[in-house]
């Protein structure tokens, strides 16, 4: 009974520094297994209130095998897809399948058995979402960024369908997985409820007037459906800020600290308009943009400190610590720093 209390409490905690993210604090969560015996003793290091599991593990080609793309394998025998539109025509013409069929029909029915056989507490993951404009990419051959250019009509009669198709598909896992749904499929955040992920990670591949024209409309669609978004992409410049604050009914950020400009830019730039979710790997701090800071930060644990003392007073943060939780004496300071300042559970008198 009192673990139950501790979970519940920790998922109030949460949710209502999703609904108020204005209101300062800090949270985050990791694996389950770390590279400390220490945090492993611990039991519940960090701030997922529950367990969670993946639905699919198609990753950024869940969308284009459920569009039609033929599956095939890599040199390096990394699962992929085979392109299926060359020309405008079949942009123009292309007609996606029935939800319900096909590798989507799949995953729906992964999801059900999977609510049906997991126990109530855990929850189901979202499937990686990507962006319109994401999923048309890797549909078309190498002509689509032309296309953008030369045949705009016929790219954005493509993205309408797609858009169509995604939010059919995610509306059926919202219903499927009901209250046991985590609508945060990447970073690897509790959350709990409606909503969806999309990663948006075209962004930085295309100008800020062409990702406003191409993207941002299918997004906000996306968002109006099944949202609130739990919003990604990899790389974020400056000269995009303006194209990300026109994405509607976000609830989180995230983007990668490694390839991106300065997060402490970032994290003033949006800090209390949603919840700041930037996400840790190993290494990052080796990483071209932040060596480009030009701070010499000696590990991960130095360049988590930089990122903690930048996160607004009128901001709250939810970092989520990927593989560097594989390295026990590096996890073993974030979670030190982090008890210091008052933002571990145990810390809050949680557990």
């Amino acid at each position: 009974m009192v673990a139950m209390t501790m979970h519940t409490q920790m998922a109030e905690i949460l949710h209502d520094a999703y609904a108020h993210p204005a209101q300062p604090g800090v949270y985050y969560a990791g694996w389950d297994t770390t590279g400390s015996d220490r945090l492993n003793r611990l039991g519940r290091w960090d701030w997922r209130p529950s367990a969670q599991r993946g639905v699919d593990n198609a990753g950024t080609i869940l969308f284009p095998l459920a569009l039609g793309c033929p599956p095939r394998e890599t040199s390096d025998g990394r699962r992929w897809i085979e392109k299926i539109i060359s020309s405008p025509d079949q942009a123009v013409n292309f007609t996606p399948p029935n939800v319900h069929t096909g590798y989507a029909g799949d995953v729906l029915r992964r999801l059900t058995t999977l609510r049906a056989e997991l126990p109530d507490d855990v929850l189901l993951s979202d499937p990686d979402t990507q962006s319109p404009l994401g999923v048309a990419e890797l549909l078309w051959d190498d002509s689509f960024y032309t296309a953008l250019l030369e045949t705009p009509a016929a790219v954005h009669a493509l993205l309408d369908r797609i858009t169509d198709f995604i939010i059919a598909f995610v509306q059926e896992v919202q219903q499927i997985a009901g209250e046991r749904f985590n609508p945060c499929g990447w970073p690897g955040l509790w959350a709990q409820g409606r909503g969806t992920m999309v990663a948006d990670d075209t962004m930085s591949l295309i100008s800020p007037v062409l990702h406003a024209e191409f993207s941002l409309p299918y997004l906000n669609r996306l968002a109006r459906a099944c949202g609130p978004l739990f919003y990604h992409s990899c790389t974020w410049r400056h000269s995009y800020f303006a194209n990300i604050h026109a994405v509607e009914h976000v609830v989180a950020y995230n983007w990668n600290p490694g390839n991106s400009d300065d997060s402490a830019l970032i994290m003033r730039e949006f800090g209390g308009k949603a919840v700041l979710a930037p996400h840790l790997c190993a290494e990052m701090h080796q990483d071209n943009d932040v060596l480009a800071l030009d701070q010499h930060f000696a590990d991960e644990a130095d360049f988590f400190r930089y990122l903690l003392d930048n996160v607004p007073a009128n901001a709250c943060a939810y970092f989520y610590f990927s593989d560097v939780c594989q390295k026990g004496d590096i996890i073993d300071r974030i979670y030190d720093l982090l008890h210091e300042r008052g933002y571990t559970p145990q810390a809050r008198g949680v557990a």
